[in-house]
């Protein structure tokens, strides 16, 4: 499905419910994504109804969890992240050499701003960090006595020393660690653990529906639009196209677009800027995992805004598109929305976002 209108908006990540542990969804190799709320073995809590509401500053998803035992119901709530992007030295982040990350490399453990509330009231999560190697050693409490919370969050490969300045007494103690991979060829190294945060936090479930809400600071991915041959395409080595259903309406308006952005005046001499799209993931398909399968009221809403990276405005947005089912609808000039009962997700949630 192509929307071709003035639609800003971001990525997203969510929040998963278990006993003592959680199930993680799989994230995407482009934005930070994770599953939606999940209740792991049980047929205590049914999602009643979620609303989810996406945009480029704001992540919001409103959830009514119904408690049919007749008696209290306790359980850990968890909001595990995906794996937090490895630094790089142009200063963006990214994940397994796919796309760039439109991020800061992080230094506080809460880098999304995470909030959480239960029936109105404010909740405080705990904050758990690993930071796993290869091998799969937990070294975050070792790492955080070394260098502190930076270095835990920013594991990566650095070609030069001065891409990451470690003085002589941490790399030692990193070496003896074994967390400190010298490269082939010269003088940079490679800081191999992988880091994962989760929010928890023990949640009393009284009969009949508890709200949770939560929301957070959305990280979009990001990739040059490119147009050879006549043919729409991208950087990262994906088929927009295909990957985000572009339809014969969106594709004409992504070229005036390009044609906008080729059009507008500048300095003598200077680069036309090329076309810029921002990606948003958010993975539907964990709510199977609750009671009856299945998310009573589903409501979604793409909201738009400016699009945000790097601490700067960096455009804003003409085009959306995604592939899906979903019957979206127009409500507003930069709004969409669609409304689902009994609904079983069959896929995710995926949006390329184009901005001039």
């Amino acid at each position: 499905m192509g929307v071709s209108v003035p639609v800003l908006a971001a990525r997203a990540l969510a929040l998963a419910l278990a006993f003592v542990g959680s199930a993680m969804a799989n994230d995407s190799s482009s934005e930070l994504a994770a599953g939606g709320i999940v209740l792991v073995k049980t047929d205590a809590i049914t999602m009643q109804r979620e609303d989810l509401t996406l945009s480029p500053s704001e992540v919001k998803v409103r959830y009514e969890m119904r408690n049919d035992t007749g008696q209290p119901v306790t359980l850990r709530v968890a909001f595990p992240m995906p794996e937090v992007p490895s630094d790089t030295p142009a200063g963006m982040t990214t994940k397994s050499g796919a796309h760039n990350v439109a991020m800061r490399p992080p230094t506080d453990p809460d880098f999304l701003r995470f909030r959480v509330w239960a029936d109105g009231r404010e909740i405080k999560p705990e904050i758990e960090i690993k930071a796993q190697l290869p091998d799969g050693r937990d070294i975050a409490e070792a790492l955080q006595a070394i260098g502190g919370p930076t270095l835990v969050l920013q594991p990566g490969i650095f070609p030069s020393p001065e891409d990451k300045p470690l003085d002589a007494a941490v790399r030692q103690k990193l070496q003896a660690l074994g967390a400190l991979e010298p490269l082939d060829g010269g003088e940079g190294f490679r800081l191999p653990w992988s880091v994962r945060i989760t929010f928890h936090w023990m949640q009393t479930f009284a009969p009949g529906v508890t709200v949770v809400e939560h929301s957070y600071r959305p990280v979009i991915g990001s990739r040059f639009i490119v147009i050879e041959d006549g043919k729409i395409g991208g950087s990262g080595g994906e088929d927009p196209v295909r990957a985000f259903c572009i339809d014969a309406a969106t594709d004409q308006s992504i070229r005036a677009a390009n044609r906008r952005l080729k059009e507008a005046r500048r300095p003598a001499g200077a680069d036309a800027p090329l076309l810029m799209g921002y990606t948003l993931g958010y993975i539907l398909q964990t709510a199977r995992n609750w009671r009856g399968g299945a998310i009573g009221t589903f409501h979604l809403t793409l909201q738009g805004g400016p699009i945000a990276a790097e601490g700067r405005t960096v455009g804003d947005v003409r085009v959306t598109t995604l592939c899906t089912g979903l019957p979206l609808r127009r409500t507003g000039p930069q709004r969409f929305e669609a409304t689902v009962r009994d609904y079983v997700p069959k896929e995710d949630l995926r949006i390329l976002f184009i901005a001039e």
